[in-house]
């Protein structure tokens, strides 16, 4: 097993904004950092360097390092903790349980959905419509902005956490799947489905159509996964 990349402490300072608890702006931080790819695969993270960087005490860091590792973005190693990688096989797995509880989110919405709630997925799919073509990190953004509103839509915090929790670890090895005008335009066609579904209180059609939409999404990001293996065998 090769030895794991570590950050040394002369690495840039953290800065925290200052108006939440420290363990929680501190895990956000983190967190960003190794879905955006800064933290890469198999980097060792360790807590006095992290504590150091953010000029914070050992005890917040450390809290917030475990719930990385709750999240599966870390994992323990003999190297200590490490920022976790997936398999092609792995990547699919979590895929298959973050699709379904998509699913479920949208059939969840089109029973307990309000007016407010489809007026909010209607603002956001013109949105969209209108960034096509455009800054793709624009269209990421009012992806995440539409599910996130069906998420709000289906009034489960539970549910919300577990899917924040698949998010994170699927677009941390492939951060969006729409790059291509192609796609944008297909994901468009898939958002006014499920959102015509919620507005019409039709809980199965919402459930099947948002499914169809992650399995497409899904089907590009283990295609992608397999390739980056084949030109690269160290990326998983």
């Amino acid at each position: 097993m090769d030895e794991p990349f570590e950050a040394h402490v002369d690495a840039p300072a953290i800065t925290l904004p200052g108006n939440r608890p420290i363990a929680d702006e501190l895990y956000d931080y983190l967190r960003h950092a190794i879905i955006r790819g800064e933290l890469a695969e198999g980097i060792r993270v360790v807590e006095g360097d992290i504590a150091t960087r953010a000029n914070v005490s050992r005890t917040p860091a450390g809290q917030a390092l475990r719930r990385l590792q709750s999240d599966g973005l870390l994992r323990a190693s003999q190297h200590g903790l490490l920022v976790n990688e997936l398999s092609a096989d792995e990547l699919s797995e979590t895929c298959t349980v973050r699709d379904s509880l998509e699913a479920l989110a949208a059939r969840l919405a089109a029973s307990t959905r309000t007016d407010l709630d489809v007026a909010l997925l209607e603002e956001l799919t013109e949105r969209f419509e209108a960034a096509i073509g455009g800054d793709v990190s624009e269209i990421v953004e009012l992806n995440h902005a539409f599910h996130d509103a069906v998420w709000d839509a289906a009034r489960n915090s539970a549910l919300r956490r577990f899917l924040l929790q698949t998010r994170s670890l699927i677009e941390r090895l492939n951060s969006t799947t729409l790059s291509s005008e192609a796609r944008q335009r297909q994901a468009l066609d898939e958002h006014r489905a499920i959102l015509a579904a919620i507005a019409a209180r039709d809980a199965d059609t919402a459930e099947s159509v948002a499914l169809q939409h992650f399995h497409k999404a899904t089907a590009i990001r283990i295609l992608s996964k397999r390739v980056r293996t084949r030109t690269n065998p160290t990326a998983g």
